[in-house]
């Protein structure tokens, strides 16, 4: 016998359809992070010392620009739930990433922020920052952000109120 049209109903409100799932091919995972050797070699041969502390503080500095700016937008747009985020070193996914389901609207968003508002951040330490430390700090915000702007690339003509999970493999999107 089947149950009745409440029944029904409960059972579909927490399925998900696959709308489209992006594989990410080994061979971009390795462009990737070849890009942060060429960049890491460029500062070590140009700017020797200075180039490698340049380095390390652009790193950091770009994580913690990073999570600021993901935990201001998440309290600011949406209830923010940090159980779902967490940091991870997993190519191409380095850095503070959502570990489950996002939706794609709130993910572009965020991503619009992280970009602009940490080049801005990144512009407001250039009267302390010398040449290697600028040079670091933007390109090691654009390479964090370089896998994330290629998804959002890919996904731009999907509908805004899909589901977004991202792996390690592939990015899956959903609709309700």
């Amino acid at each position: 016998m089947r149950g009745t049209l409440a029944e029904q109903m409960k059972a579909t409100i927490y399925q998900y359809q696959l709308i489209r799932k992006i594989n990410l091919r080994k061979e971009s995972k390795w462009s990737h992070l070849v890009i942060a050797l060429i960049l890491s070699v460029f500062q070590l041969l140009m700017y020797r010392m200075e180039g490698a502390i340049a380095i390390a503080v652009g790193i950091l500095l770009t994580q913690v620009i990073h999570f600021i700016i993901i935990h201001l937008t998440l309290i600011r747009v949406d209830v923010p739930d940090y159980r779902r985020w967490s940091w991870l070193i997993q190519p191409p996914w380095i850095g503070y990433i959502p570990i489950s389901h996002i939706e794609l609207a709130l993910f572009r968003r965020l991503h619009r922020h992280l970009l602009w508002l940490g080049l801005c951040a990144i512009g407001i330490a250039y009267p302390w920052a010398n040449e290697a430390q600028m040079i670091s700090l933007i390109s090691w915000h654009l390479w964090f952000l370089a896998p994330r702007i290629v998804v959002l690339r890919k996904l731009k003509k999907m509908r805004a109120d899909g589901i977004l999970k991202l792996h390690t493999t592939d990015v899956s999107y959903y609709h309700r």
